[in-house]
């Protein structure tokens, strides 16, 4: 798959999801396979620039080539300039935030909430490509509410001003994350894309968490790839599945976790990411029936605490890493 000038290894992307793709989270996913990612969600407004959270979430993940950057906001030019700064930072792609559902953002008039006003978006997606070289993508919803194909429109508008992914999730802004997903507003866009001579990739988004769902979702809508964003948490190694990878064993896994905590301590410093490890320890605890633990876990308020936790909790379930196994790859062209 092609965005722009890039060639991805793969088609199988890991999704934005801010307070959660960071760069421990991303640096293990692309060690599993992903073929693309994206930054957690930057806001566009310069006072924000030199924030600490926001100098965090734009630091590049090492090796993963290209890099993309989401950012979000309503106006045109502030996101244009925004755009700049990220491009002379090194950015190699722009990814375009209309998708966001959370009230804080949705409050502002950003993120889904913008797909009430498609000239907006418009004007959006074109004052940007305007201001930079370098591919422009959007990440978008299925519309505000279940049915009425706004999100179609929406991925409809911004090809036209030259935006050059589009990445629908099959829920509309109302559904939040609940719900039945529905593709088929993904294939519709896809179908309308190719039927007027667009041809950019769309990647089809939503409740997308193993290898017959990753099919059953591409083969329904014609997409090119897919992004997956929560059913990642706790499985990172859900890439390995879906590209054929090597896929570890359970000891192996345990490492792994071990190895993302870590790396979160480090990045993060010791204190700061006592919060932002739970989110994580939470989910694979969980994914690994290990939920019995999480209350154990959450006890805890030292980086050190928490890491000798996980050691003993892993060595008490003495899990011997067995050999590694490969999975069928997800058949889509890279």
């Amino acid at each position: 798959m092609q965005i722009g000038p890039y060639r991805l290894r793969n088609s199988m992307a890991l999704a934005p999801m801010a307070g959660l793709s960071d760069v421990p989270f991303r640096t293990l996913v692309w060690r599993l396979g992903a073929g693309y990612m994206v930054s957690e969600m930057l806001s566009s407004k310069p006072e924000l620039w030199e924030s600490g959270k926001s100098r965090l979430r734009r630091v590049p993940v090492p090796g993963v080539d290209p890099v993309a950057v989401q950012i979000a906001g309503t106006d045109p030019r502030v996101m244009a300039e925004a755009a700049r700064r990220h491009v002379d930072d090194g950015v190699q792609i722009i990814d375009l935030n209309f998708g966001c559902p959370a009230k804080k953002v949705c409050r502002k008039a950003a993120g889904s909430a913008l797909l009430s006003n498609l000239s907006l978006v418009a004007d959006i997606v074109g004052a940007v490509v305007a201001a930079v070289k370098v591919p422009v993508t959007v990440k978008t919803r299925a519309g505000l509410l279940p049915g009425d194909d706004v999100g179609v429109q929406a991925g409809w508008v911004a090809a036209s001003q030259g935006a050059q992914m589009v990445v629908m999730h099959g829920r509309s802004r109302a559904c939040k994350f609940k719900g039945r997903v529905d593709y088929g507003p993904v294939g519709r866009l896809k179908t309308r894309l190719t039927e007027s001579g667009i041809d950019i990739p769309v990647l089809v988004n939503g409740d997308i968490d193993s290898v017959n769902q990753a099919h059953n979702a591409l083969r329904m809508t014609g997409a090119d790839g897919v992004m997956i964003g929560r059913a990642a948490l706790g499985q990172p190694w859900l890439f390995a599945e879906l590209t054929g990878g090597v896929v570890p064993a359970t000891g192996q896994k345990f490492e792994l976790i071990l190895q993302h905590v870590a790396h979160m301590h480090e990045f993060y410093g010791d204190q700061a990411a006592v919060g932002i490890v739970r989110k994580h320890v939470i989910a694979y605890l969980s994914r690994l029936g290990l939920q019995d633990h999480v209350r154990g876990f959450l006890s805890l308020h030292k980086s050190l605490e928490q890491l000798g936790y996980l050691q003993a909790l892993f060595s008490a379930e003495n899990a011997q890493p067995a050999e590694y196994s490969t999975a069928s790859a997800v058949n889509v062209a890279a």
